[in-house]
């Protein structure tokens, strides 16, 4: 891909956004009329630059102005080449941008790549059949509600047996209790503190008299 036009544009100062399309050899930048590029403003000077076509593009050379040419804030003073994107300072009151414009009969089209062929006696590895897995069979809505009824009653059963295993269990602690009681009311009823061996275990609790 190459560059055939250039151009130029204001992007600051007189005349901002106008364009100049680059086609003659040399071209002269000035506030004088006769030039390709008339900037009629004090700052410029009467010819203040002159570009020149080379290969690569443009150069640009200052021509002893007052306010002096500047490529990208550089001042310049002899010839200077232009790269696309390069801004032009005419002093400190214009501002040009230097592009290039795509030549479209040098815009090359990537050719499509070829087609790499794949040999007839390549030998294809088949991948493994996948195994099928055993279709499940489906449920009717009988045999749901039957196993859901199935399942309630076994929790039912289950709850029966924890509360008969909870109410033994207090039955036999109420009997224990009882027992105790009894022997207890019994023990104080037959003054059994002072007949061995309880006279000694409880001797710190009761005195037996002499």
């Amino acid at each position: 891909m190459g560059h055939k036009n250039y151009h130029l544009t204001i992007i600051k100062g007189f005349n901002k956004g106008e364009v100049y399309p680059l086609e003659d050899d040399e071209i002269i930048i000035g506030r004088g009329e006769e030039h390709g590029i008339a900037l009629n403003i004090a700052e410029v000077s009467r010819s203040h630059a002159v570009l020149t076509r080379a290969e690569e593009g443009y150069m640009i050379k200052d021509l002893g102005s007052t306010n002096g040419t500047y490529v990208d804030k550089k001042k310049i003073g002899g010839k200077y080449l232009l790269k696309p994107g390069d801004t032009i300072m005419l002093g400190d009151a214009i501002y040009l941008n230097y592009q290039a414009d795509v030549d479209p009969e040098e815009t090359l089209v990537s050719p499509r790549p070829d087609v790499v062929a794949v040999p007839e006696d390549t030998a294809v590895t088949p991948k493994p059949a996948d195994r099928k897995k055993a279709p499940v069979p489906a449920t009717t809505p009988q045999q749901k509600k039957s196993a859901e009824e199935s399942l309630t009653q076994d929790q039912v059963t289950e709850e029966k047996k924890s509360r008969t295993w909870l109410w033994a269990g207090i039955g036999c602690v109420v009997v224990v209790f009882f027992l105790i009681v009894i022997g207890l009311i019994a023990f104080d009823y037959l003054n059994l503190y002072c007949t061995p061996p309880f006279d000694s275990l409880l001797r710190f609790l009761y005195t037996c008299p002499s």
